[in-house]
């Protein structure tokens, strides 16, 4: 039933809206980390990227370092066969003069774009010399020294070899300007490498320590509450009502935690409920039970004592005291069923012979005046089982006196053993009677019910709490053609593991 309390439905309604504390933690410790993850990334790309830019720019330095060498050597060469034309007048040289003239242009052009702004002038400059070098040697020189004008010839040498130099001069800074270019262009690379090696190395150990630490919260926060919660619905289960969790963790766990207990406080008193409307049940039943079964017997006594009157003679005296001893001996009965139906069966287990226990069972049966007229066939396998040898004998005296007031008295009553397992075993005792009614089949192991006149209605009922303090069960089938077969059932596994009880 719902409480009509506001206080109460407020209060119910916060306890189920807990405070996500685990929630918005989670939430923060991946978004941190995630952050931190995304700007490691971001770093390390840009830093890739810078370094891919200055690998480039070192490629194409790599280029013009080899371009202002080649060109830097054929300013050499140009004027070197100027020189040797001029010792030598070998025309051969004037072929390979031309080789050299054709390679300082297209050097010169080949470096115009790939040195910096700032040094293409020196570029132009030495192509421009090599053009007026070039000019002097064809146009002066030659002719000087066909004419044989020794005079010119010196001149026009001076003005060339003061070119020459000029040109050489111009294109070795060009080469050293390209070589310190690519030489700042690696230091640059080198120190981008480093720094993002340094970067990758400090992000990862900084992610590494955010999950370490947030690891270790959320255990604090979430693992050791939960272990909690576990323990104790543990115990809980085994049947420990008691078992409490208390407070512990926060936020949802707190909220989980508190609902546990208060569902364990709800199952305690339901339980306890539960065991006092049964005991008042049961209280109910024995006394209803015992006062039909005594009943019967106390009216024959009273209807007999009313009867009796000094003037009644003595056979019919006597015959009237027999019976009056006859009922108040069926009240003790009924006292001493009830007495071993209420008492717990405590077990004296010992190793037994099945085999032998059940023979001496037939025999014990045989002696008693519901076997003065029944036969009992036994067939017993030879197994030895962990039972209480004098309670289990019991059970199976009983089962043959139930079986003996519902057989035929010239059919026997068949008894067989067999081994189960470990140390089980099943015993099977079958009677040749009506059987049992479908509507009495969940009634007749009840105390107090009974279909036999003179009956207690507790024999079944302390054989099947007998048989279950062995661990076993003891169940009730009609057979085939007639009668009803009760199977004793005494497993190996639960025997062995009560193997100390003595």
């Amino acid at each position: 039933m719902k409480s009509s309390d506001p206080q109460i439905q407020s209060k119910v309604a916060a306890e189920a809206r807990p405070k996500r504390v685990i929630a918005r933690r989670l939430a923060i410790s991946f978004a941190l980390v995630s952050v931190v993850a995304v700007a490691m990334c971001g770093m390390l790309i840009a830093l890739i990227g810078q370094v891919s830019g200055l690998v480039a720019h070192m490629q194409t330095g790599e280029t013009a370092i080899r371009e202002s060498l080649v060109f830097a050597t054929s300013v050499r060469e140009q004027y070197i066969h100027q020189a040797h034309w001029i010792i030598e007048q070998d025309p051969h040289h004037l072929k390979h003069y031309e080789e050299w003239v054709e390679g300082v242009r297209r050097g010169g052009e080949a470096l115009q774009a790939l040195v910096p702004e700032s040094e293409r002038w020196r570029v132009a400059q030495v192509i421009e010399d090599s053009r007026a070098l070039d000019k002097i040697f064809k146009d002066f020189l030659v002719p000087a020294m066909n004419r044989g004008d020794r005079a010119s010839v010196v001149k026009y040498h001076k003005q060339a070899d003061e070119l020459s130099q000029r040109a050489t001069k111009q294109a070795d800074f060009v080469a050293r300007s390209v070589e310190q270019t690519m030489a700042m262009h690696h230091t640059s690379a080198t120190r981008m490498t480093r720094a993002g090696l340094l970067t990758g190395a400090t992000c990862v150990f900084l992610v590494l320590s955010l999950s370490v630490v947030f690891t270790i919260r959320l255990r604090r926060a979430v693992l050791n509450p939960l272990e909690v919660l576990s323990s104790a619905a543990r115990r809980f289960g085994s049947g420990d009502f008691e078992s409490r969790v208390g407070p512990v963790g926060e936020g949802e766990l707190r909220a989980v935690a508190t609902a546990f207990d208060r569902m364990a406080e709800e199952l305690e008193a339901r339980e306890q409920r539960l065991i006092e409307s049964e005991r008042m049940a049961a209280i109910g039943q024995l006394a209803a039970g015992v006062a039909h079964e005594v009943n019967n017997p106390i009216q024959v006594i009273r209807g007999y004592l009313k009867t009796m009157t000094p003037d009644t003679p003595f056979e019919v005296l006597e015959e009237e005291l027999r019976i009056l001893d006859e009922e108040a001996s069926a009240c003790q009965r009924i006292a001493e069923d009830l007495v071993a139906f209420a008492r717990a069966p405590e077990l004296l287990r010992d190793h037994v012979e099945m085999k032998q226990l059940l023979c001496e069972s037939v025999r014990r049966f045989g002696e008693t005046p519901d076997a003065s007229s029944q036969a009992v066939h036994l067939t017993a396998e030879p197994g030895e089982a962990l039972v209480d040898g004098g309670r289990l004998r019991q059970v199976i005296l009983n089962l043959l006196v139930n079986a003996a007031h519902f057989s035929e008295p010239d059919q026997p009553i068949e008894i067989t053993g067999r081994r189960v397992g470990e140390q089980g075993y099943h015993i099977a005792i079958s009677d040749t009677g009506p059987g049992i009614a479908l509507e009495d089949r969940a009634k007749i192991f009840e105390p107090f019910f009974t279909k036999r006149s003179g009956g207690s209605g507790l024999g079944l009922a302390v054989c099947m709490s007998i048989v279950r303090a062995h661990g076993g069960t003891l169940s009730a089938v009609n057979n085939s053609d007639r009668g009803a077969t009760f199977h004793v059932r005494i497993p190996g596994s639960t025997l062995e593991s009560k193997e100390g009880e003595k």
